[in-house]
């Protein structure tokens, strides 16, 4: 065996073997430290929660290794909820999480004090990088605040309504390209035609661009825009955050992603530019509602900025609303008897309109369609988590019931809400579908309100997040929903192919189902 005074003779006889030891040793203990001893010394460790089942990769591994495609959705999240409670603290590689579901502690971080909790840094970084610069999905603070303000009077119902018809005509062109394949065993990809649909829905709306995907027009802009709506590769969003220059890098990846940028930048920005030097008109889509007279005199809004709301209305408004009409349409797949329900009440409201279709004020009579939407969102919520927040500077998190917990500055909180709208402690059956328990006077609506002593939704339903960041485009989506659902079911009835998969995956920024394969069938008016 070598003693001391041997290994330092052959170090100084070996200078450089002895550095390569040096390097060795410093490294291991520096991953030792990192991912052992660092970890064990965090004061997170005292909010329940699960062991790290990977010394290196912590709770990340069991993460990946749940597959929502296998029936497993929203796993992990959920059953660490039932064993931990409502503030669950894990380790994900390098980062420590805190994932909220405790009505007390989500209000406390997204509305009283969600000052000290602005977006993470990197979901900002990801955000700056497809929009262009910052807007409502990644300012923070007085610029955040200014943007909204500015933008939110263009999103109040009497501002929604004037896209009622843009509404409504995209959706009748959507059943006419239908009609060919009714009643026959062919059976489309529905994910395919929504996506089509409400991207040509939010691109007239924002910004008065036809991207006529419907109809198969302007490859060129449409393919530049699926680019830049999919999330970085896991090696692009660590080299941009890491790797200074990154972006000037020879990878085929950043190449592709730089030139999409740019032709989706130069579209819109042609058509805010030829709105600009034209002679004012009637508003007919949000750029025009934001540079009219009115809301340039309280913040005069550049070319650029504007184009950076109209990215951010496609980033927020197209892909969400598509995954949202595909569990629609499962859920009335798999429950006929609710389709017929939601049937029935849209024909008697259409019958009750003006011209017997659906308008703009029968939309408040579609109760049970509504909850039937609420109850897919609760079930299948487009964002299955919600942006991740990053505490600005220590503090103390309430909770229901017991002490609070101490979070140091720079933790990062977590809300799945595929766990929260699935708590069993708030929601009554809570992985049955029961669209009631979004109709007042219901048994399921009390049994809801019973398990939380008579409080509302908010803080256990949030689809649409909650607080000073709830998304701003809630009656805009909400509307369109209500629209392209009420005019469809009016028409056909859709059903599962055999080769659908109506299990969820992660699809860009939502989860969707694997293959909504489906065949579509007339309705006898």
């Amino acid at each position: 065996m070598l003693s001391i005074e041997r290994l330092l003779s052959i170090a100084a006889s070996y200078p450089f073997l002895a550095a390569i030891i040096g390097l060795v040793a410093s490294l291991s203990g520096l991953l030792v430290y990192v991912f052992t001893i660092k970890p064990a010394l965090s004061p997170l460790n005292s909010i329940p929660g699960p062991k790290s089942k990977h010394w290196i990769f912590g709770s990340l591994k069991e993460i990946i290794d749940t597959k929502w495609s296998k029936g497993h959705f929203p796993e992990p999240n959920l059953s660490w909820v039932k064993q931990y409670g409502g503030v669950v603290h894990y380790r994900a590689f390098l980062s420590h999480r805190v994932m909220l579901t405790d009505p007390e502690t989500l209000k406390h971080v997204f509305n009283t004090h969600a000052e000290n909790y602005p977006r993470s840094s990197q979901s900002r970084l990801f955000l700056r990088d497809v929009i262009g610069g910052d807007g409502l999905l990644s300012a923070e603070g007085p610029t955040h605040r200014n943007m909204r303000k500015m933008l939110l009077p263009h999103f109040g119902l009497s501002k929604v309504r004037q896209f009622f018809d843009i509404f409504q005509h995209h959706t009748e062109l959507l059943a006419s390209q239908l009609a060919p394949i009714a009643d026959t065993t062919t059976s489309v990809d529905m994910f395919e035609y929504f996506t089509k649909l409400t991207l040509d829905i939010i691109g007239i709306s924002a910004f008065g661009y036809n991207f006529g995907s419907l109809t198969n027009q302007n490859e060129r802009v449409l393919t530049a825009y699926k680019m830049m709506n999919q999330p970085p590769s896991l090696f692009y969003g660590i080299g941009r955050q890491y790797i200074p220059g990154f972006d000037y890098l020879p990878f085929e990846s950043i190449t592709q992603r730089k030139e999409a940028k740019k032709i989706l930048f130069e579209t819109v920005g042609d058509v805010i530019a030829a709105k600009l030097h034209s002679p004012r008109s009637a508003s007919t889509d949000l750029v025009d509602l934001i540079l009219d007279e009115e809301s340039q005199k309280e913040h005069k809004v550049s070319a650029e900025e504007a184009r950076t709301h109209v990215l951010t209305f496609l980033l927020a408004g197209h892909e969400t609303t598509s995954s949202t009409l595909c569990w629609v349409f499962t859920m009335f797949a798999q429950h006929p008897e609710m389709e017929d329900i939601a049937r029935a009440e849209c024909k008697a409201v259409a019958a009750a309109s003006e011209g017997g279709k659906i308008g703009w004020q029968s939309l408040g009579d579609m109760k049970y369609t509504t909850a039937f939407i609420h109850e897919t969102l609760r079930l299948y919520p487009t964002i299955a988590g919600l942006t991740t927040r990053e505490a600005v500077k220590d503090d103390l998190l309430p909770v229901s019931s017991g002490k609070p917990y101490f979070i140091p500055k720079g933790t990062t909180i977590a809300v799945s809400t595929g766990a929260l709208h699935r708590n069993p402690k708030y929601w009554s059956q809570p992985d049955t579908f029961i669209p009631e328990r979004f109709l007042e006077d219901t048994k399921a609506f009390a049994s809801d309100q019973a398990l939380r002593h008579g409080q509302g939704n908010t803080y256990f339903y949030m689809p649409f997040s909650t607080g000073p960041k709830k998304c701003i485009g809630m009656r805009f989506a909400t509307a369109e929903l209500q629209v392209v659902i009420a005019n469809l079911l009016l028409k056909y009835s859709f059903q599962l192919a055999p080769k659908a998969d109506v299990n969820p995956k992660q699809d860009g920024v939502s989860i969707k189902p694997v293959a909504l394969e489906m065949t579509v069938h007339s309705i006898s008016k």
